[in-house]
């Protein structure tokens, strides 16, 4: 193969390598519009979590409260036996105080605990009624979901057929210049292979010595870029490996 046909194989395998690169950016786009359009779905994901921790908050609460109720009308009972037994009067009163303190704090925990019920109604309404704004949310985004990626799959085939295509390319371009193709393109923004347009490169458009210039004209080797590293070309060199 001449170094003109390489040069032509090389600019439609960046053609190529271009559109692959077009299709990427657009299935990262999908994928970034599917996260925007889940973005309710995800808020009230995390509100339903969140009055789910709520709910198992109160319900320990509640839990503690009962059993300390029940502590205190277990202790006040015995003490109440106890009162009978006791044979002096200072004692008695003494008893009498704790028993009444007892009441005190079991009658707080009661209100507690009854305060704690209604919260935890509250909570539990709010939690269900999150769930299901979350099914009707979820049934919604999937059926938005589902169109998005039903047009996403239309890249699959033209991937395909561009990934066929540039390996029918590879297997005909020289390796030394394909390596120092692929190495530019990776690693520079825009083109690997770019055009003289009245002496300038159009990768960097930096004016090119004239002689470099001439030496591109030639078409006996590859030339770079002595600005860009760009591998340069002239028209009518694409014009010779199409007739």
């Amino acid at each position: 193969m001449t170094l003109q046909e390489d040069l032509q194989q090389l600019i439609h395998l960046q053609e190529v390598d271009n559109r692959l690169g077009e299709i990427k950016e657009k299935r990262a786009e999908v994928k970034q519009a599917i996260l925007h359009v889940r973005e309710p779905l995800t808020q009230l994901e995390t509100e339903r979590d969140r009055q789910i921790e709520e709910v198992t908050k109160l319900r320990e609460e509640a839990r503690g409260l009962e059993l300390a109720t029940q502590e205190f009308t277990e202790k006040i009972r015995k003490s109440q036996e106890k009162l009978s037994r006791i044979k002096t009067q200072e004692e008695y009163f003494a008893l009498q105080k704790e028993i009444e303190g007892m009441e005190r704090k079991k009658k707080e925990d009661e209100e507690k605990l009854l305060a704690n019920m209604e919260l935890l109604e509250s909570s539990q309404n709010q939690r269900d009624e999150l769930a299901t704004q979350c099914q009707e949310e979820e049934a919604n985004f999937r059926k938005k979901q589902e169109e998005m990626l039903a047009d996403s799959t239309l890249f699959d085939s033209r991937e395909k057929e561009l990934n066929a295509r540039r390996d029918e390319i590879l297997r005909t371009i020289d390796r030394r210049h394909l390596a120092y193709y692929s190495k530019i393109f990776q690693h520079k923004s825009g083109p690997a292979v770019v055009q003289i347009i009245d002496g300038n490169c159009q990768g960097c458009h930096m004016t090119l010595p004239p002689q470099l210039f001439n030496n591109v004209r030639k078409g006996t080797s590859i030339i770079t870029c002595s600005f860009c590293n760009r591998i340069l070309y002239v028209e009518n060199q694409v014009c010779q490996s199409e007739s």
